[in-house]
């Protein structure tokens, strides 16, 4: 029997269990910490360490730009690939050229795409607060079908058997 890591196994069951527009917000939420992850690492020399952080940011911002549904809204779905784009392309200029300022732009525009998503889930009934507040978050209200993060395309987490997921919303 493999030992098994806790936080692995919290992080698969909240994976499994999240709805896609939360889903979307623990990519926001990890692009976040990875590119804070880069800044450190810029600021103690490391560079190796650096490179994964930015190595890691790129990737969520790769499966953002994947997950957009052009179908539902293609003018808003352009202009988002087209930001993810520039943000991944900022990150890799940033760890080539050693530029703090460079890390701490994507940082700044990263975290006000979380803080929006968070801000959207709380319109739509998905969160009673912010994460790290005190409040218990409530369920998520199914937006209407002409949005482009729909979750009424996959099947309810709970109970759910099927738990293989696309990242397309």
């Amino acid at each position: 029997m493999t030992p098994t890591n806790p936080h692995h196994e919290y992080l698969a069951n909240r994976v499994a269990a999240a709805t896609p527009m939360e889903l979307t917000r623990m990519l926001f939420e990890g692009a976040v910490k990875a590119v804070q992850e880069a800044v450190t690492a810029h600021q103690a020399g490391d560079i190796l360490a650096r490179g994964n952080a930015v190595t890691r940011a790129v990737q969520i911002l790769g499966e953002l730009r994947f997950s957009l549904r052009r179908d539902v809204a293609p003018q808003y779905c352009d202009t988002l690939s087209g930001l993810y784009g520039y943000l991944q392309n900022r990150l890799i200029q940033a760890h080539a050229q050693k530029s703090e300022p460079m890390l701490q732009e994507v940082l700044q525009l990263i975290q006000t795409l979380l803080d929006g998503w968070a801000g959207a889930m709380r319109n739509l009934g998905g969160l009673a607060t912010a994460p790290g507040q005190d409040s218990q978050p409530q369920p998520v209200a199914a937006p209407n079908a002409a949005s482009p993060c729909s979750p009424s395309r996959y099947p309810s987490p709970a109970g759910t058997e099927n738990l293989n997921r696309s990242w397309e919303f």
